[in-house]
């Protein structure tokens, strides 16, 4: 729809794509990409991609096990115990769910139309 200099369109919140909100984190979202690319993943090792501290990257994974989206494994290493990190498949749902819904804004953005 096409519209005159100054002028918006209005805009149809509910046709809008819809976001899954635990994963309008930023930090949230890097995790569950970063853990849909493996099998399992050492905490340590999301640690360090998502550049996190450890209180910070405890929280979120707090929150994503709650949600059912990762799964959190204690593992024996020696004389120390790692902690391993998986992703659910309901948590690879909701990450599906929320990149297509991305995707569709961006898209409908660049054709100046609203999402479906």
């Amino acid at each position: 729809m096409a519209t005159s200099p100054g002028k918006t369109s209005p805009v149809n919140t509910a046709a809008a794509p819809a976001l899954e909100e635990t994963l309008t984190s930023a930090v949230r979202l890097r995790m569950c990409a970063y853990l849909s690319g493996c099998e399992e993943a050492d905490f340590k090792a999301v640690q360090d991609y998502c550049g996190l501290t450890q209180p910070t990257l405890s929280k979120n994974v707090t929150i994503l096990v709650e949600r059912g989206y990762v799964e959190v494994k204690k593992v024996a290493s020696g004389r120390y115990t790692k902690t391993r990190l998986r992703l659910t498949v309901r948590g690879q749902s909701a990450l599906d769910g929320h990149v297509a819904a991305l995707q569709d804004i961006v898209n409908s953005a660049r054709t100046h139309q609203t999402p479906q």
